[in-house]
């Protein structure tokens, strides 16, 4: 990947469920941080109190216990000893009460959920009971306000703990793999099953006194999960409590918040999102049947700058033992995970923080039922998203399919140039990473290798930038292609050396190890005096002062460039036969370099010709060549294609046809022209890089050109289309300084 250093422009007890009801109209409150408190009782109608009687409510004031400023709170509803099938709804005082559920309950059952609900002015919320008399105990876990506070990254649900545990016994689980140390709280699906008695369970942080409260409740032979937002201890650790018999216990992470970076809450009044019996939001009004998904479509409900949601979930009636589980789907074997537990016939709810998909108008996330048929529906509590921070000055524009990976704060599809979440003077991008003037570093996209540089490694999609603590004096960054591989980040300081974090297939943090992963920069080594870096798919390069280009990593093609036949190198070697290098790139298995005479060398794949020296195929383990070219000024090749730009300003290009590549007019499937040609239409071309399949050049004046695939917004010009066949001006971008990678651009 291109480097870029400049400053820049860029059963069959049934239980009552409410119907899809109507919305209840109410404005969406200001985006909210999150405040974490240790569980605390603030209603328990066992205690000098009546249970609530039937079609009747009891109300509980927070006032002293959140401020002025709160938007919604969290809280741990416990229902116990129902003497009729019902359901427990919870609204702010005052308001009118959402036809929705929070909490289902059997006759003599006790059963939890949290719930995440609107507060009012007057900070008072009632609690309504449906049926029968039940008993109701409310156990505060934090607020939302628009004060000071946290912010939440919702992540992929990965599994923490899964252990048996005895009775009167506490297990702490250590955190300190999965989230960063600014963590203040984590989002846990908490799953006791397969009690030997009538038990408790109880999470709380580490380090601290045993709260008075209750997580899950759990009767003997059952399997009962439930969210708890918990604040971590010290280390990063969180400890749970089982109070009585033994149980197996597991813990899912959904997600983490910190006041280091995240997005803000949205708090609703409940709606009805995703109803199986009457369609709502669903393909059909069916139920669910099993090992299948159901697409949850809420459409304006959740705005399209949305990356997560708070849903309740309430299974409905499965026609056997199964669980439930709300999924971005992003693993098409199925969820590894679950949120809600249900046997034959029962009516049961959970809370859910789920990823969310960018396209309003179609899925925004699954619902995957395991075993039998079941109804499922989902009400929205709520949803996260990034606050506005544009960028003022030195702006990386951004562009092409994202989910997460462009780092635009959203993960909304992009097909027109977009400014890089809250970074202003930033002088150098990659694919997902940038430095700013100020020498700091910043990240952005898949983290499933500790890749946002703080050693922490939930598999997330991180949609903005996020500084890499403690790191100063970047000038210059750079990045592998993944091409199956989680990436590795480079970066180049100030004094001349190079730091790497990430994966380390193959040896690619050029540290000297393989396959041990850093989730902190370090240093790679023996490089000093370098001035330029760049990665391909997992290899990375550097340029010394001395013109000399070293890489390390893998060498399947021979892109290392030594010769050497070995499979990788975790330290950086010295590319053979290369002297006087003015400018080095790379991209999937191929490397350029340039020299001080103007000549273009090429080392690694030629499968499609992108030697450009009138061969085809094979590869090469040393620097050639290319044929015809004089006074070359930028260079770019990719695996499939190699692009140039002569000092006269012309521009060239050989290798695949395929998705018009070449930027000669044509579209030839397994077309290869294995020597430079002409690309017509572009005067006065100052730099080029690669992108799938096509290139982007920019000009003199500023503007950028593109062409090729186009599939995925490549051009940045909506819509996205059949390739491009020829180069192409884009309107959007103007005064660009620098090319960052495929779909980037820097400028003032």
């Amino acid at each position: 990947m291109r480097l870029l250093t400049a400053a820049l422009l860029t059963a069959a007890v049934v239980v009552a469920v409410p119907a899809s009801p109507a919305a209840v109209a109410e404005a969406p409150a200001a985006g909210s941080t999150y405040t974490a408190l240790s569980p605390t009782r603030v209603l328990d109608t066992r205690t000098g109190g009546q249970p609530i009687g039937p079609a009747s409510s009891t109300s509980v004031d927070l006032s002293g216990r959140v401020p002025a400023s709160a938007t919604a709170v969290v809280f741990n509803l416990t229902g116990t000893e129902p003497t009729a099938n019902t359901f427990l709804t919870v609204s702010p005082h005052g308001q009118a009460r959402p036809a929705v559920s929070n909490l289902n309950l059997r006759v003599g059952e006790t059963r939890a959920n949290l719930v995440t609900v609107v507060v009012g002015a007057a900070r008072v919320l009632d609690l309504y009971n449906n049926a029968g008399r039940t008993h109701a105990i409310a156990d505060l876990a934090g607020y939302y306000s628009t004060g000071a506070g946290s912010r939440f990254l919702p992540v992929q649900p990965s599994r923490a703990l899964s252990e048996h545990v005895g009775p009167g016994s506490t297990t702490t689980v250590d955190l300190s793999w999965a989230i960063p140390p600014s963590a203040t709280a984590v989002v846990l699906n908490v799953t006791a099953a397969n009690s030997t008695g009538d038990t408790f369970v109880t999470a709380w942080p580490a380090g601290t006194t045993r709260p008075n409260a209750s997580t899950v409740n759990v009767p003997v032979g059952a399997t009962n999960p439930n969210l708890t937002t918990v604040a971590v201890g010290a280390g990063r650790l969180v400890s749970i409590y089982n109070n009585a018999g033994q149980l197996d216990l597991v813990v899912d992470i959904q997600g983490f918040y910190t006041p280091d970076f995240g997005a803000l809450f949205t708090p609703l009044s409940p709606k009805r999102i995703f109803d199986t019996r009457d369609g709502t939001g669903a393909s059909s009004a069916t139920p669910i049947s099993q090992g299948w998904h159901r697409s949850v479509s809420p459409g304006a409900a959740v705005p399209a700058e949305a990356i997560g949601a708070v849903v309740n979930i309430t299974g409905i009636d499965p026609t056997a033992d199964t669980y439930v589980t709300a999924w971005q789907y992003t693993n098409l074997h199925g969820p590894f995970t679950s949120n809600l537990n249900l046997v034959r016939g029962q009516t049961a709810a959970n809370l859910a923080v789920v990823e969310i998909n960018d396209d309003v108008g179609a899925a925004r996330f699954y619902a995957y039922n395991n075993a039998g048929d079941t109804h499922v529906a989902m009400d929205l509590a709520g949803y996260f998203s990034m606050p506005n921070a544009p960028c003022t000055h030195d702006c990386a524009y951004v562009w092409g399919s994202n989910g997460g990976y462009l780092g635009v704060g959203t993960r909304t599809y992009n097909s027109m140039p977009t400014p890089l979440y809250g970074l202003s003077g930033v002088v150098s991008v990659a694919s997902r990473t940038a430095a700013l003037d100020d020498g700091s570093l910043w990240s952005w996209g898949f983290n499933g290798a500790h890749n946002m540089g703080d050693d922490w490694g939930l598999t997330a999609y991180v949609p903005f930038p996020v500084r890499v603590p403690g790191f100063t004096g970047a000038i210059a960054v750079a990045d592998t292609d993944g091409a199956g591989f989680s990436p590795t980040q480079f970066a180049l300081k100030a004094d001349g050396t190079v730091w790497s974090w990430g994966t380390d297939a193959y040896g690619t943090l050029g540290t000297g190890g393989v396959w041990s992963n850093s989730g902190r920069p370090q240093r790679v080594s023996g490089l000093t005096g370098v001035t330029a870096i760049a990665g391909g798919t997992a290899s990375g390069y550097a340029l010394r002062n001395d013109g000399t280009v070293w890489a390390w990593g893998w060498n399947k093609d021979g892109q290392l460039g030594t010769g050497s036949t070995a499979a990788e190198s975790n330290v950086p070697v010295r590319v053979s036969g290369l002297a006087n290098v003015v400018d080095i790139s790379a991209m999937g298995n191929n490397a350029v370099a340039i020299t001080a005479d103007g000549s273009l060398w090429v080392w690694g794949s030629n499968a499609k010709g992108t030697l450009g020296n009138g061969t085809t195929g094979g590869i090469s383990r040393v620097p050639v060549r290319v044929s015809g070219l004089n006074d070359v000024v930028a260079a770019d090749a990719d695996g499939e294609n190699g692009y140039a730009v002569q000092s006269d300003g012309t521009v060239w290009s050989w290798g695949s046809g395929d998705w018009a590549g070449l930027g000669d007019g044509s579209n030839c499937v397994d077309c290869v022209r294995n020597v430079p040609g002409r690309v017509d239409g572009i005067t006065g071309a100052v730099d080029v890089v690669s992108h799938y399949s096509g290139a982007q050049v920019l000009d003199s004046t500023g503007h950028v050109w593109l062409w090729g695939w186009n599939q995925s917004g490549d051009v940045g010009i909506p819509p996205s289309s059949a390739p491009v066949l020829r180069p192409m001006q884009n309107p959007y971008l103007t005064g660009v300084t620098v090319l960052g990678d495929g779909g980037q651009a820097l400028a003032p």
